[in-house]
């Protein structure tokens, strides 16, 4: 199982670096050894994917970028393949749900917001990788007014001051407050639509691993619900991952995405490590549960560590 995963992963790798040039499921399959009938199927049952279909996927993706970036939609179509304005529109369209043009509107907005995303579209928000605890915070219950989510306030403000004692003092690798982290991921939470439990143990997610907390303190200053959440997600082992406990899994989930989008602070050791075992693992998962933005920031992120 190791060795395909690791023949598709090469794959992707290979078409990311070719995605420009005119690439066929033949060519594909030959760079990796196999013939085009046991690849492609093996493509499919790791990637979720026809090859082809992943290679178009990736291509609108990078053409999405570079229209954001100011490059006009008709020779973006072209960069990447489409022979017409209204093939790519058509194609584009069918992928994202609105039209390339639309993409100019963003992009002037992006210009007018300050730590925005430009690729919000495809991908979950991002925040600013130094705003401290307190913008975080904020950004966190706009966030929960965006989603129209009914959460109990003393609730969510009772677990982030608990985090925010409990990790005093701790870094990051960045050298930011450790707790930044954990409401990073409380804010990925709500943009997946979380319930309120699963919003408070991501706030929570980091205090059986990084500090002396017991369970027992946990549950008395929250729920035995909460501790059960937390305990999962101490013990959370990718390769043996229990669906039941779906709390725990959008919680890692939402922790290794936070954890891609920072690893420039770590080694490059670290960075293929975190790179491959997210495609082996965490990939898989996001697909799994629908999550297709979380899945595609997971993806993009793995490559752009695994291809430096």
């Amino acid at each position: 199982m190791m060795e395909r995963e690791s023949v598709v992963l090469e794959s992707m790798l290979y078409i990311d670096r070719h995605l420009a040039e005119e690439l066929t499921v033949e060519e594909i399959a030959g760079h990796a050894g196999y013939s085009v009938f046991h690849f492609s199927r093996m493509f499919r049952e790791e990637a979720g994917v026809p090859v082809m279909e992943y290679v178009r996927k990736r291509r609108l993706i990078r053409a999405s970028e570079d229209i954001l970036g100011g490059r006009k939609v008709l020779d973006a179509a072209l960069d990447w393949g489409y022979q017409s304005h209204s093939g790519f529109t058509k194609a584009f369209t069918g992928e994202f749900g609105f039209p390339p043009a639309l993409l100019r509107g963003f992009r002037m907005q992006m210009t007018e917001i300050q730590g925005g995303n430009a690729m919000s579209h495809v991908f979950l928000e991002e925040t600013g990788s130094h705003e401290s605890k307190e913008e975080l915070y904020d950004r966190l219950w706009a966030s929960i007014g965006e989603q129209g989510l009914d959460y109990e306030r003393g609730r969510i403000e009772k677990a982030y001051e608990f985090a925010c004692r409990a990790h005093e003092g701790q870094k990051r690798y960045s050298g930011v407050e450790y707790v930044t982290h954990p409401i990073n991921v409380a804010i990925l939470l709500t943009e997946m639509e979380g319930d309120e439990d699963t919003v408070v143990s991501g706030l929570l997610s980091e205090v059986l691993v990084k500090t002396e907390i017991t369970p027992g303190e946990l549950e008395r200053e929250f729920s035995p619900r909460i501790v059960k959440i937390l305990e999962a997600v101490k013990l959370f082992a990718p390769g043996q991952v229990d669906m039941t406990e779906w709390e725990a899994v959008l919680v890692k989930l939402a922790g290794r995405l936070h954890n891609m989008r920072t690893l420039e602070a770590m080694s490059r050791e670290a960075w293929e490590k975190k790179a491959r075992e997210t495609v082996e693992w965490y990939l898989p998962i996001a697909r799994a549960i629908g999550n297709e933005k979380l899945a595609a920031e997971l993806h993009d992120l793995s490559l752009k560590y695994l291809g430096i």
